[in-house]
Order: structure tokens, then C-alpha cells, then sequence
């Protein structure tokens, strides 16, 4: 051991003394200062002028970093692996050395100096934090960052390109497979394959890394066991005193240790990825079918939710009515465990669909039903959304639960006219529960709190919010806006005028479309995590992700002292943000108020695309709101109109389903909110904004809880399909 220990010793001197190693720290250095507003480097909106916080200075500086270190660190390995046989002295040192010791030598000396680029790369940039920004430092930030994200990667990097070259003992070749695997790390949805820097864009502020601090580790646990096999058999190939590759592995596998250790990590990367147990392949529109003999009439859950084990226990009483089947199918949420099933109340037996996400429950030919589910465990979000699209998650510090994510299972069957909901969600005492329709009463019990809730609703859509909130009553008129959001972003909201924005969209959707569509409800507009980006909107529930209010000081001084626009770039940022909320807002009058029937691409999103539009133009002019919208706007659907496979229609049948579905999906997101939008602009060229809003508004008295069609709204429009045409 002790001599072992001098070898490598001697080799980390060597390397130092060639001078090569020192330039790739001080490389790695530079790189990870760049990071730290590498996000304002991307075309995201979503990421520009984040505020710097312990979290965001660490992630992107190691986001940054570890992306272009990685390749570094795998060129200077290889090129190192590869010197014996550039000076033709391998088969000279292999007769009288222990090639393999020497391997291992170089390789873990690599690895030390991996380790010293971290830890003096963690340090610079924690100085630069404390020192420039004047930010309080949060180690636990740094450690996750640097020790569970960079170093990792840079040892991947050296692993994977090590047996690589041990494999094919070719510069060219393992450097050439390495960058293959590189780029797809880079360009995968799937978490689990993302080992370059993990799928995450970002850390975010509002949650911490409780939601997402699990997947991280079992994907870098993955990649250990993925990086060791590929090493292992590089060193099982490894060419022997000019033996070709079979010869080679035949003497190679005498070490019996090596032998088995290398099967066993292949063993276990191959069980790690199949046994994945934080994700699952939710359901889309396209792949549903309605029910339409069974009709919903309520839904009464009562959930507890434990936030300190990220877990959930529920009972849900479903009220149907059927009109002649007799099997009714549920989406569910793999996560999730059944314990007990009663139909009528009687204990009933359920099959699981093959390859899907859902249940088929036999009910008996009688025109009510009622089928009760009690069940627990983890909600599991979607593998292609880790860390950026994620419908559901419980931690400690938020709850996080969008209709989506099935954490209430949803039966695919007709929704009634209005739909009874009510309950209960018991949490933690130190969150702020928000929950769908009215709140009825909080209860304490013991360290928990049981928030009441009940409302009817167009839809089965039930969310699940909660925080460390600030609560902000708005009153506008004869409505109420509940605005929660977390203290730490208070700062921006109160200097972005957050709060008066609000009360100016709710006042100029009522002037332009009507009241609100309920004055039992108030509307709930709730800050949530950067890990679901965007917006969303049920019934009197709209959230909008942390970013929108979470932007640097810098963004302050978007307007000069007289309200004009002073930096264009920042106003497009600052106009994104208040679109996400009015958009989301708009929905409360498109989708909740009137149920706007899809009809391609008729839809609530392109209303509600439209009227947000509106607003930003009201507010910020024709300048911003045009370059930031509507020419994006032109560019998706002139794009979708010359994509080839939509253009040759008969081609899909060449394309694989997955392809297929893809396509469909990114067609109909175009239609529906981009498209749309375009049609209702030329309506209102064609008949002047005064009339268009006016015969907009008398659509929506008319239809107030009410569904309307396409051909509906034209008709009282007055407009036709050929009329508002995009060419």
C-alpha cells in the first residue's frame, strides 16, 4: 500500500512539475467565474437577471463550469493515457512494469488534481460572492453544487474517456465516442442520462433543492456505477504485449477480482436505471379516452400531507353517474399505493392497463355510483421534467401538486355541468396552505393544520399549493385577489409595482370582457418553484413561477424617473414576467367563465394570449410588445407551416410513434397559442378594436358558465374562418 501510495505521490509531483495540470485549474477557475452569469448568456427569458443568491451563484458557475471542464479534464486524461504509445515505450514498460499500476497511478492522480479544481474553484467563487457581490455565503448551496454536481462530472468525464481509450487504444476513436456520449447528455429529456451537469437550469430560491435533491443523487449514483463498467471494461479489453482485443480480454479476465467487479457495476447500473423510483411517464391529451355513458358529479378528497418525508396520505370519495357502462378508468399516479377500493361500498378489485398509468374499476349496471380510494406514498413527477416541468412534489419547505401529476386519481369520464368539490388538506403549521374554491375553516391539530375547503367546478382539475407565504389582499371593486408570495422576494415585488399591476389587469378584464365570473371564489394568484416553469390556471387558482418576481435590482431601473423605457432588453424581460400573470389571469374569464370548447385552434389559450397581449401593449406600447410577442408569435406558425413532415403528410407513416406524438403535440401547441391569437388580431383589423371588444364582451355575457364553440363565436362575431385566415 505504502508503495503504491508513493507512486501516486510521485506522479501528482510530475504532473505538477509539467506545468499542463496548473493551466487546467487555473482554466477551470476562469471558466467557473464565467458561469456566474452564464444564465443571462441563453435565449430563456424565463432565466435572464435572476437575482444572485447563494443558490444561483453556485449552480451557474457549476452549470457553466462543468460543461466545458469535463471536456477539458477527458482531453488532458486521454492525452496522458495515450503518451507511452505516442513515445512507443508501452511495450518496453509493459515487460518490465505492471502496466495496470500505472494506469491507476495517472488515473488517480487525475482525479486528485479533479478534486483540487473544486475545491479551489468553490473557493474563488464564494470569495467572489462575499467580496464583489457582498452576498451572504450559504455553504449547503456550495457543497450540493460543487461536490454533487461538478466534481462528480469531471470524474465521469475521467472515467468514461479512460476506458474508452483502454478499449480502442485510439486517441481519435475514444475521443470521437466520448463527445457522442457528451452531446446526447446535452440534448436528452431524460434526467436519468444527463450526466454532464444534470437536467436542472436552475436551483431555485422559492423551494431550495428538497424537490429535486433526490433525483440529482441517484443520477449521479447511476452515472458512477455507468462510468466504472465502461472503465472496467476498457480494462478487461486492454491490449496485452501486442495481443489483439479477444486475446487480450482472455488474459486480462485471470483477475478474477476485476472480472466480477466489472459485471457486478454493469449488473447494477442496468437494475439502477429500470428501478428508477422518483419518476414515471405521465399521461397526455393524446393518449386519453372519455367515458362518455359516466358522468362525475363530485369528488371529496381528504389528504394529510407529510412534508417532511415528501409524502402523502388521501382518501377520495368519487359521486358518478352512469348511463350504461360498466367499468370506469382512472389515471393514477405510480407513486402512489392503493390500500383499499370500494365501490358502493363494497371492497372491489381493480386491474392495472398494461403499459399505461391507469386502473379500470368495475361498477355495477345502477345508475349511481360511488367509488371511495384510500392510498399513500411519493408523487411521482415526470422523467422529462425533473427539474424544469414538474406537475407535483412535496418537501419540506412546498407543496406542489397540479392535476396533472394524477395526485388525485382522475376517471376518464364526462364531467357534469358543475361538479361538487369538497374536503380537507391537513399540513405542516409553519406553511400556508392554499387550496381550490373557498376556504372554510383552519383547524390546529397538534403541529398540523386542517384547511376546509369546498366549491363547484367546469372541471376535475384539483390543485395542492403551499409555502412559507406572504398573503396580500387586493380588493378591486366588488373582488377579492389573494396574492401569495414568498417574504424573501417582497423587495421586487414592492419595486416592480407587482401588486398594482395586478389590480390594473383585473380592472381592465373586467372593463373589456366582463365581471368576474364568480362572486363567491376569490381569485388566488400563487408564487410557486422555477422547477415548473411557466404558469397555470384552475378554477379561482392561477400560479406563476418564481422567476417572475424574483429578477436582480438591476431590473429596477427599467424605467426612468418619468416612466419611460430606458434598457429595451430588460422591458422585453419585465413585459414576459406580467404577460405570464396576465395570461394566467385571462384564463379566469376563457376556460373558468366561458368553457371554451377545443376546436383546433380554437382555444382559451389563444383568448387568453390575445388579451394578455392586449394588456402589454396597453402598458409597455407597440415597440415592446410586438418584438416580444406577436413577431415570435409570426415566426412559430410561418415555422410550422414549412416543417417537411407537415408539409408531406403522407411521410408519418415512416416516423417512429414517439416522433409522431412529439409532432403532434408541438403542432397543436402552435395552433393553440400562437395561431389563435393571430386570427383574433385580424378580426379585430378587420372590424376595429371599439367593435371587436364590444362584440367580444357580449359573447361572454351570453356564454357565462356556459360552453362555447368556435363556430359559435364567429357567428357572433360576425367573422368567418376564410376572413381571419393567416396566410
Amino acid at each position: 500500500m505504502s508503495n503504491k501510495f508513493l507512486l501516486v505521490k510521485n506522479e501528482i509531483k510530475y504532473m505538477f512539475k509539467a506545468k499542463a495540470i496548473i493551466l487546467l485549474i487555473l482554466a477551470a477557475c476562469v471558466i467557473l467565474s464565467i458561469g456566474i452569469n452564464s444564465l443571462n448568456m441563453t435565449n430563456d427569458f424565463n432565466l435572464f437577471y435572476i437575482r444572485r443568491t447563494s443558490s444561483t451563484i453556485s449552480f451557474n458557475s457549476v452549470k457553466f463550469g462543468a460543461t466545458i471542464c469535463s471536456l477539458l479534464f477527458a482531453l488532458f486524461t486521454v492525452i496522458n493515457l495515450d503518451k507511452d504509445k505516442r513515445k512507443r515505450s508501452k511495450t518496453i514498460i509493459e515487460s518490465n512494469l505492471d502496466y495496470l499500476n500505472i494506469i491507476k497511478v495517472r488515473i488517480i492522480s487525475i482525479i486528485f488534481y479533479a478534486i483540487l479544481a473544486t475545491i479551489v474553484g468553490m473557493t474563488i467563487i464564494m470569495a467572489i460572492q462575499k467580496l464583489i457581490y457582498s452576498i451572504p455565503i450559504d455553504i449547503s448551496y456550495y457543497l450540493f453544487s460543487y461536490f454533487i454536481i461538478f466534481f462528480p462530472t469531471l470524474l465521469f468525464s475521467i472515467l468514461i474517456i479512460s476506458g474508452l481509450y483502454l478499449l480502442t487504444e485510439s486517441l481519435d476513436i475514444s475521443v470521437i465516442t466520448f463527445g457522442i456520449i457528451f452531446i446526447k447528455s446535452l440534448r436528452s429529456n431524460n434526467y436519468l442520462l444527463t450526466w454532464v451537469r444534470t437536467n436542472l437550469d436552475i436551483v431555485s430560491d422559492f423551494a431550495g433543492i428538497g424537490p429535486v435533491g433526490n433525483t440529482i443523487i441517484y443520477n449521479r449514483l447511476l452515472w458512477l456505477l455507468i462510468s466504472l463498467s465502461i472503465f472496467g471494461i476498457g480494462l478487461l479489453f486492454r491490449r496485452r504485449y501486442e495481443s489483439g482485443l479477444i486475446s487480450s480480454f482472455f488474459i486480462n479476465s485471470k483477475r478474477k477480482g476485476l472480472l466480477a467487479l466489472t459485471v457486478l457495476v454493469i449488473l447494477g447500473s442496468g437494475f439502477t436505471y429500470a428501478k428508477e423510483p422518483y419518476t414515471m411517464e405521465l399521461m397526455n391529451d393524446l393518449d386519453t379516452s372519455i367515458d362518455e355513458r359516466i358522468h362525475l358529479n363530485g369528488i371529496y378528497p381528504e389528504i394529510e400531507f407529510d412534508s417532511e418525508n415528501g409524502d402523502m396520505d388521501a382518501h377520495v370519495l368519487y359521486s358518478f353517474i352512469n348511463n350504461g357502462s360498466n367499468i370506469i378508468k382512472f389515471n393514477i399516479n405510480e407513486g402512489l399505493k392503493i390500500n383499499s377500493l370500494k365501490v358502493n361500498g363494497e371492497e372491489t378489485v381493480y386491474q392495472k392497463v398494461k403499459n399505461k398509468n391507469t386502473i379500470e374499476v368495475p361498477i355495477p349496471n345502477v345508475e349511481k355510483v360511488n367509488i371511495e380510494i384510500s392510498y399513500d406514498g411519493e408523487v411521482k413527477c415526470d422523467k422529462n421534467g425533473v427539474g424544469r416541468g414538474m406537475p407535483g412534489y412535496i418537501s419540506k419547505d412546498s407543496i406542489y401538486l397540479l392535476e396533472s401529476s394524477d395526485w388525485i386519481f382522475n376517471p376518464l369520464v364526462a364531467e357534469g355541468d358543475m361538479i361538487d368539490i369538497s374536503g380537507y388538506y391537513i399540513a405542516p403549521d409553519y406553511l400556508t396552505m392554499v387550496v381550490p374554491g373557498k376556504l372554510i375553516d383552519v383547524e390546529t391539530i397538534d403541529n398540523n393544520k386542517k384547511w376546509i375547503f369546498e366549491y363547484k367546478s367546469h372541471t376535475a382539475d384539483i390543485g395542492a399549493f403551499a409555502a412559507k407565504y406572504k398573503k396580500t389582499q387586493i380588493d378591486v371593486e366588488d373582488m377579492t385577489v389573494e396574492f401569495y408570495y414568498t417574504p424573501k422576494h417582497e423587495e421586487y415585488v414592492n419595486n416592480m409595482k407587482i401588486v398594482e399591476h395586478i389590480k390594473s389587469m383585473m380592472e381592465y378584464y373586467t372593463q373589456n370582457i366582463g365581471e368576474y365570473y364568480s362572486k363567491d371564489y376569490p381569485l388566488k394568484i400563487v408564487e410557486v418553484s422555477i422547477y415548473k416553469r411557466g404558469g397555470h390556471s384552475s378554477e379561482n387558482v392561477i400560479t406563476f413561477a418564481e422567476n417572475t418576481i424574483n429578477r436582480d435590482e438591476s431590473m429596477y431601473s427599467t424605467l426612468n424617473k418619468n416612466g419611460e423605457i430606458e434598457d429595451f432588453r430588460k422591458a422585453d424581460v419585465y413585459a414576459n414576467d406580467l404577460n405570464l400573470i396576465a395570461h394566467e389571469m385571462a384564463h379566469q374569464w376563457w376556460g373558468t367563465g366561458v368553457n371554451v370548447i377545443d376546436d383546433t385552434p380554437w382555444s382559451c389559450e389563444g383568448l387568453a394570449n390575445y388579451f394578455s397581449y392586449k394588456y402589454i401593449q396597453k402598458e409597455f406600447g407597440d415597440m415592446v410588445s410586438s418584438g416580444a410577442f406577436l413577431q415570435p408569435w409570426e415566426y412559430r406558425v410561418n415555422e410550422l407551416k414549412n416543417y417537411y413532415y407537415i408539409k408531406n403528410d403522407d411521410m408519418k407513416e415512416k416516423l417512429n410513434e414517439s416522433f409522431i406524438r412529439s409532432l403532434e403535440m408541438e403542432k397543436r401547441q402552435a395552433e393553440l397559442y400562437y395561431l389563435m391569437p393571430l386570427k383574433l388580431l385580424k378580426g379585430e383589423e378587420i372590424q376595429g378594436e371599439k367593435a371587436f371588444l364590444e362584440g367580444m364582451q357580449k359573447i361572454y355575457r351570453r356564454h357565462l358558465l356556459k360552453d362555447l364553440t368556435y363556430d359559435e363565436f364567429l357567428q357572433e362575431m360576425n367573422l368567418t374562418r376564410e376572413a381571419i385566415e393567416i396566410d
